[in-house]
């Protein structure tokens, strides 16, 4: 609930519970593998919900792959996980997947989305460079305070420090600015750009005096002209410049969001304290808005959200958890690694998705997972592993996965279509997980598909010829694909269908795998 008086707003959160009590015992009875588990069954207790179970192995092998590195297991990968029986197999398997190179290639590929610079405005080999210092960041495993303090401090040449051509492709202050806050602090400033939005804090006062601490960039080399130039381009800490109040023409005094900034020296960079206002521990907002961007990432939805839009209009579903994911993130070393290890392996990530009588309804409070369509780099990548059939993108060596791709101005009609932004757009927008029927009309029609599926080298033509039984097969089909085992009924559905007696079994397993691949359990994270 929101009042507001004059210039001031004041907020509070209201809970109603189900009317339905639901005994304290069953909350005491719930499993608390680490520290959300607590917080999120609290949560549960206060509203009479109760959790949804635990999910089947198959099901989390299947999600914890996607989220982790990317790609759905191989059937092998499948058959060696439900062979296991041992307590510790989920945590186990948690940690195998950190320690993957793909992990850093799928979690860099998120930060390669939203720092994305316009290739039509940097140039080429600005945004491979770029790019290359964003991944070789996430291969390192660098903590991530140090991650963002490089990058809004960088200096030097385009050519030599990726991390630059985010100045070269934000050239305004305010432009730095508007991207900033949203990224690490959560903070949507554009508004208060133009004027104070009545229910927010944020003013033009805190929109240019943020912008100030990026006014006295210098630059040298070939700047941006029609036609664009790929030219090399420098940029250091500059001794001019200021950013005006576009009202009073007041020259702004750079200022944090909140709080207090360590005093620059005046031969100091000032973004050099920007960057230690911005990562110190004692700014607990900087841990939490990447601590709910991964909490959303894995669980579907932010604790916030939108993720990027932290305000008091806008409270966190769980604040407490909230508060306790930061701190750890924090204690940590800001290890990424260490953060998605945390939640993954606790008892409310291996939720089911199946509602139960009392949860139904909750679309916030992580009573069961919720299921999302996968991301457009999972879906391509996997059915390249599914069908056999490598895809080959512009720009990039043979057989590289979809993730790895370093320029949005590669030609893909699938990512596209999938989710993957627009790279003109300004600001950067956040992906969404919806579902279209764009996308539904793509799989069943795309040329590419069908020539992968019927090919002379994928799937179905190997199983085909490899002489195993329609069980044999069926087992085969629902590993591969759905990462897991057919029911009685979908046994008895492939078995039928490949012992008919005019049955062409090659074309059965075709079309039993198109038809697989354009279903909403292979699109579906559940």
């Amino acid at each position: 609930i929101m009042a507001r008086f004059l210039g001031r707003i004041a907020v509070c959160e209201v809970l109603i519970p189900r009317q339905q009590t639901i005994p304290p015992d069953v909350y005491a009875a719930l499993p608390r593998r680490n520290f959300i588990d607590p917080h999120v069954w609290s949560r549960l207790q206060r509203l009479n919900i109760v959790p949804s179970v635990l999910c089947d192995d198959h099901t989390f092998l299947r999600r914890a792959y996607t989220d982790i590195i990317g790609r759905m297991p191989t059937a092998q990968e499948v058959t060696t996980f439900l062979d296991d029986t041992s307590a510790d197999r989920r945590a186990v398997l948690v940690d195998r997947l950190l320690q993957q190179p793909e992990f850093a290639d799928f979690w860099a590929n998120k930060w390669v989305d939203l720092l994305r610079p316009n290739p039509y405005r940097v140039g080429i080999k600005a945004v491979f460079n770029y790019d290359h210092w964003i991944r070789q960041s996430f291969h390192d495993r660098k903590p991530w305070d140090q991650f963002v303090r490089e990058l809004i401090t960088a200096r030097g040449s385009t050519f030599r420090n990726g991390a630059v051509t985010l100045f070269r492709d934000r050239r305004e202050p305010e432009e730095v600015a508007t991207l900033v806050s949203r990224l690490f602090v959560g903070v949507r400033l554009e508004c208060a750009k133009c004027h104070h939005h009545p229910f927010e804090v944020w003013g033009q006062d805190d929109f240019y005096s943020f912008a100030a601490w990026f006014a006295q960039i210098g630059r040298k080399g070939t700047g941006l002209s029609p036609p664009i130039s790929g030219s090399e381009e420098f940029f250091f800490a500059g001794a001019r410049g200021s950013v005006k109040h576009p009202v009073t023409g007041e020259v702004m005094t750079p200022r944090p969001l909140f709080g207090e900034a360590p005093a620059a020296d005046s031969t100091e960079d000032s973004r050099e304290a920007l960057a230690a206002w911005l990562t110190s521990p004692q700014n607990h907002l900087f841990a939490q808005v990447m601590a709910n961007r991964v909490w959303a990432d894995l669980m579907g939805r932010g604790l916030v959200d939108p993720v990027d839009d932290f305000r008091g209009t806008n409270p966190a579903s769980n604040p407490p958890l909230l508060k306790a994911l930061g701190e750890h993130f924090r204690d940590s070393g800001f290890s990424l690694a260490e953060l998605v290890r945390v939640i993954a392996n606790s008892h409310v990530y291996q939720l089911s998705s199946l509602p139960n009588d009392t949860n139904s309804a909750d679309t916030r409070s992580f009573s069961r997972h919720y299921r999302h369509r996968q991301r457009a780099e999972v879906l391509l990548d996997s059915i390249v592993q599914i069908t056999g059939i490598p895809q080959d993108f512009q720009a990039m060596p043979p057989d590289s996965s979809s993730r790895q791709i370093w320029t949005h101005r590669t030609e893909s009609v699938f990512l596209d279509t999938f989710g993957r932004p627009d790279p003109n757009q300004d600001p950067p927008c956040e992906r969404t997980g919806e579902s279209t029927v764009v996308q539904s009309l793509h799989l069943m029609n795309s040329e590419k598909l069908y020539v992968d599926v019927v090919s002379d080298r994928g799937l179905a033509k190997q199983l085909a010829d490899g002489g195993k039984s329609a069980d044999e097969l069926a087992v085969q089909l629902y590993r591969t694909i759905f990462s897991r085992d057919p029911v009685a009924d979908e046994r008895q559905l492939v078995r039928s269908l490949l012992e008919a007696e005019s049955a062409n079994r090659r074309q059965v397993l075709e079309d039993l795998i198109w038809a697989m691949l354009n279903s909403a359990e292979f699109a579906i994270q559940d």
